[in-house]
């Protein structure tokens, strides 16, 4: 028995080894001397694509017409590896270098091949650059296709550039600092404009919430003024604070994001009639609503409820006239009996 106990167990053990890494690659063809793809190899972050605002995920055998042509299949026989990432020499942060595969056949440039972004340097292995060498402006490709397109697909991005010019990110982090930062070029997919307000709230604010992770806290720091912060990071997004008024006709957020000096911090901002979320957070419905029926506030009643904003003049003047009225009941029974305690004193 000992024998044969001695004999299974090598066994065992490879067969125990082979696991995981068939589980991760087995369908994977060889792509070469791949050792030293990464530098301290680790785990890489798993992002849920509901918080982060990326498409819904795509069947597992879904065509992705931009990874189906050129060089693209070559990439992706690594590039699809779930655990594909390394740490940073410099930062220590984990950098990911799976693409998904699913995630890219929802996102807006389904289309593109990985060589129509990475055009040089990524022919053969070991890569000679990285992208982070590469000079990715996402702002020259839209601004080319934004001129060709008439139906409005491609937005052009020199607006937004112009703002983010004007980013606290960028004078903070420096050049490094780029669209790729908060938008995943390889999952992002803009919110429909008629999305329900919960879900862009979600959305919006899941991408700040991956660098500052300390506002998930029960008292973030910088916000020791703001009541109950929880309750305000649901209902409404991180940049109706922290960035400077938009265009409310363009119908997408500012991206000239102000230093915390400058954010507002005055509540009256927002709880008011002329709350500035009218152009921010509700641009969209407000203006729907006032289309449909003329009144601006018809549509906000069904999102949320927002102290001094969503108010109706016509209940505000009958609540003042009924306290008026209860103030007046008090005042004359108090008067009342005032009287009939006189009368009893001098009887």
């Amino acid at each position: 028995m000992s024998l044969l106990r001695q004999s299974l167990l090598p066994l065992l053990l490879t067969l125990s080894l082979a696991a995981p890494i068939g589980a991760v690659g087995a369908d994977l063809a060889w792509p070469g001397p791949t050792a030293s793809l990464t530098t301290n190899p680790v785990a890489a972050p798993v992002e849920d694509p509901g918080v982060t605002g990326t498409a819904a995920a795509a069947p597992a055998d879904h065509v992705v017409a931009g990874l189906a042509r050129d060089d693209s299949p070559a990439c992706m026989r690594c590039h699809r590896i779930v655990n594909l990432a390394y740490r940073d020499q410099d930062t220590a942060a984990v950098v990911d270098l799976r693409i998904a595969a699913d995630d890219y056949a929802r996102s807006v440039h389904a289309g593109l091949a990985c060589g129509d972004c990475h055009a040089r340097g990524y022919r053969h292995y070991p890569h000679r650059v990285s992208s982070a060498d590469e000079d990715l402006d996402c702002t020259g490709c839209h601004r080319e296709q934004a001129g060709r397109e008439t139906g409005g697909k491609v937005r052009d991005l020199d607006s937004i550039a112009a703002e983010f010019r004007q980013s606290v990110h960028l004078e903070v982090a420096g050049p490094g600092f780029s669209c790729d930062a908060c938008h995943d070029v390889h999952r992002f997919q803009p919110l429909p404009r008629d999305v329900g307000i919960d879900t862009a709230v979600r959305t919006h604010n899941g991408v700040c919430l991956q660098c500052h992770q300390d506002q998930t806290l029960d008292q973030p720091p910088g916000h020791d003024w703001l009541p109950r912060p929880e309750r305000h990071r649901q209902a409404v997004r991180c940049i109706d604070c922290h960035a400077a008024p938009g265009d409310p006709q363009r119908q997408y957020p500012s991206h000239q994001v102000l230093p915390a000096a400058a954010s507002a911090r005055d509540c009256v901002t927002c709880h008011r009639r002329s709350s500035t979320l009218l152009n921010q957070l509700y641009t969209y419905r407000s203006q729907q609503a006032l289309r449909a029926s003329g009144w601006l506030n018809q549509a906000l009643y069904n999102d949320a409820y927002i102290v001094g904003m969503t108010r109706s003049p016509t209940l505000d003047r009958i609540s003042l006239i009924i306290i008026a009225l209860l103030l007046a009941g008090i005042a004359a029974h108090a008067s009342g009996r005032y009287h009939a305690y006189r009368r009893q004193r001098q009887a």
